[in-house]
């Protein structure tokens, strides 16, 4: 039995408060332990809210609500005031104003779909979305990023839909070592318009995700995704948006 069952599913899209309260401190406590092994591993992701409200019902991965919950890791508060204000939030960007959907988030996300750990930058983020288009315009960074998706195992999976479920629009992870099939999958990318995620996503009750085992399976899809997020992230020393077409 996975650590969220169906009957945690059943109770998320429920009516009984009791029973959501239940779930939400599982998730709480699941991320408490997740986030002290990225710390432990000398991850460098973040929280932009505070522990204590880090799991939420908000999805980066669409704009619609719907019943989810989820915990966004990311970058600094200090970056993503830098960020937020090279978008145009010069009045707005502090600490205490932060907006998680303007920047990469790693995100774990129980929902009536499963369970996702997912790698998501969604068209609010576009100064990052802009980063990764100038990237791959580039040869030799281009190359660089094929590489990273060719050392993720053949459970992920890469594409440009939004939503909680996996889209059947999607790349598989075994197509990720044919260069050719993902300059065609990549040249269909819009930034400003498309989500772009690579992630993994668990049916419910998955073995995989047992008490024992979740932990180290979901620090094992962090630290595969990180390369990648890495790589995208905007920072001054990472900066090929003027390479946009």
């Amino acid at each position: 039995m996975g650590y969220f069952s169906k009957t945690d599913i059943q109770a998320l899209n429920g009516k009984n408060a009791s029973e959501k309260e239940q779930v939400q401190q599982r998730f709480l406590a699941l991320h408490k332990k997740v986030f002290e092994q990225i710390q432990v591993n000398d991850i460098d992701l973040n929280l932009l809210v505070s522990s204590a409200n880090a799991v939420s019902n908000v999805t980066v991965s669409q704009h619609e609500p719907c019943e989810v919950l989820t915990v966004q890791y990311t970058r600094t508060k200090g970056q993503a005031v830098t960020v937020e204000r090279l978008m145009g939030r010069e009045e707005v960007a502090s600490v205490n104003n932060l907006i998680v959907g303007l920047h990469p988030v790693i995100e774990l996300r129980l929902s009536e779909a499963g369970f996702a750990v997912e790698l998501i930058v969604s068209p609010d983020a576009w100064w990052d979305q802009g980063n990764l288009k100038g990237k791959l315009s580039i040869q030799r960074h281009k190359h660089e990023f094929y590489t990273l998706l060719m050392r993720l195992g053949d459970q992920f999976c890469m594409g440009f839909w939004q939503g909680i479920h996996l889209s059947e629009m999607h790349l598989v992870g075994k197509y990720f070592q044919h260069p050719r099939i993902l300059d065609e999958w990549l040249g269909t990318f819009h930034p400003n318009a498309d989500w772009f995620r690579i992630g993994v996503w668990y049916e419910p009750d998955n073995e995989t995700l047992s008490d024992s085992q979740i932990i180290d399976e979901l620090i094992d899809g962090i630290q595969a995704l990180y390369p990648v997020y890495h790589y995208l992230m905007w920072t001054s020393e990472n900066n090929f948006r003027d390479f946009l077409d």
